[in-house]
């Protein structure tokens, strides 16, 4: 059994899931009995070295945790960052002050800045994964900055992986950590990541760019990592072909770590509230943050994952109403080991949903029957539970739109079974 074949085996024991060849989709994710429960939850699983990248807005915004994406603090603490400290809400509201997690400061290494932390362990493993990089910082900083510079989170999640598949090597045999990253490579970057409209017609000068930006982030990648003789000699991620393929991997395999802010969820649970005096304080708390997020139109940060909400409520001023944009959710990027491995499908069998912690649940779609030997799979159009009624909607010319973006040419009618070969979760951004 080579390394590979023994970590698949190892990553599917004790989950009732196996991996299996397709003819014509490459590897796909199986039941290997019936589930159970309605919804049945089919497993769980935390990000690959619990390392979510998260994107560009969300770092700005800030509130989550640098390791995890954990959200931090307390929804008060969340609501203080959206409105940049203009508004003080006081200690005496309870249900806004519980808190999420802790605040743990720790050494800048990338910005000059602290990074935050939603708990001392998370700290101390970023400085297990990452703190080597603090020998060479101004190298690490340079590719920091190049990676702001062109907009792509993947060069720096392929940086943090690589780290942490050193971390893992101390404590194994390198062949063994670099298993979970080494089993998605097969395509370059340049392949595997969708053509932006402006280059459209233009393929070669796309291409070409994205191999300029990937050499130039692997020289300094290289740097930061104290050069080729600080990784073990039988791994490539750092060679030009093996970093273009990892940078193909990840756009292939990623998912958006996506959840709803602690803020909106309060504003949430207290308007679903029946009317008590409880609920007239816990309104009357949130009228003033609400009013300034109104007015400066802070976050304008719009994602098509998530439909906005319009929500509303009587105040003494009169009626107070706005769109659940001007919270928008937390948004990042992470590779998760088992999910990796599966398929989109227009009539997905599977769900997926997300906790603060970045953690990933797996749920059987309430329409669907699964037994022993489905495949288990995902639409990417629509991964919440019960999708299928919002993807019949939309109409099959609108679903091959959107699915061109991830590198699919849908041809299925949704009334029948059409499974596709993951080419690409994410289109070329941040």
């Amino acid at each position: 059994m080579s390394d590979l074949q023994a970590y698949m085996a190892q990553l599917m024991k004790g989950c009732s899931l196996e991996i299996q060849e397709t003819p014509d989709r490459g590897r796909g994710l199986f039941a290997l009995r019936k589930p159970t429960g309605k919804p049945a939850m089919l497993f769980s699983e935390a990000p690959l070295g619990r390392v979510v990248q998260m994107s560009k807005s969300s770092r700005r915004r800030g509130g989550a945790c640098f390791l995890c994406g954990h959200a931090l603090g307390s929804p008060a603490w969340q609501l203080s960052l959206l409105t940049k400290g203009d508004i003080s809400l006081g200690h005496e509201q309870q249900p806004l002050s519980e808190p999420l997690s802790d605040i743990v400061e720790g050494k800048p290494l990338f910005w000059k800045r602290k990074p935050l932390f939603c708990s001392s362990q998370c700290n101390v493993e970023y400085e297990r994964i990452l703190g080597p990089l603090r020998a060479r910082r101004k190298s690490a900083q340079k590719f920091a900055q190049y990676v702001r510079k062109v907009d792509c989170a993947f060069h720096m999640l392929a940086l943090k992986l690589i780290c942490w598949c050193l971390a893992e090597a101390k404590r194994t045999t390198p062949a063994e950590a670099a298993a979970p990253l080494q089993v998605l490579c097969c395509r370059p970057y340049w392949d595997a990541v969708d053509m932006p409209s402006e280059h459209l017609g233009d393929n070669v000068t796309f291409k070409e760019k994205l191999r300029n930006e990937a050499e130039k982030a692997r020289q300094l990648a290289l740097k930061a990592l104290g050069g080729r003789a600080a990784l073990p000699h039988d791994w490539n991620f750092l060679n030009e072909t093996g970093y273009a393929n990892l940078l193909g991997a990840l756009c292939s395999n990623c998912t958006v770590v996506l959840y709803m802010s602690p803020v909106l969820q309060h504003i949430l649970q207290v308007t679903s509230m029946t009317d008590c005096a409880a609920k007239a304080a816990a309104l009357a708390a949130l009228e003033p943050p609400i009013r300034s997020l109104i007015a400066s139109q802070t976050s304008k940060i719009g994602t098509q994952q998530v439909r906005d909400q319009e929500i509303s409520w009587e105040t003494p001023s009169g009626r107070l109403s706005f769109s659940s944009s001007i919270i928008p959710p937390f948004k990042g990027y992470a590779i998760y080991p088992r999910m990796a491995f599966m398929n989109h499908s227009c009539r997905p069998t599977c769900a997926i949903e997300f906790d603060y912690t970045a953690q990933i649940f797996v749920l059987q779609q309430p329409y669907n029957d699964m037994d022993k030997g489905t495949e288990l799979t995902i639409s990417y159009l629509d991964s919440s539970l019960d999708a299928q009624a919002d993807l019949i909607a939309m109409g099959r010319k609108r679903r091959r739109q959107e699915l061109l973006p991830y590198g699919i040419e849908c041809s299925c009618h949704l009334e029948s079974v059409y499974y596709f070969h993951i080419l690409l979760l994410h289109n070329y951004c941040s």
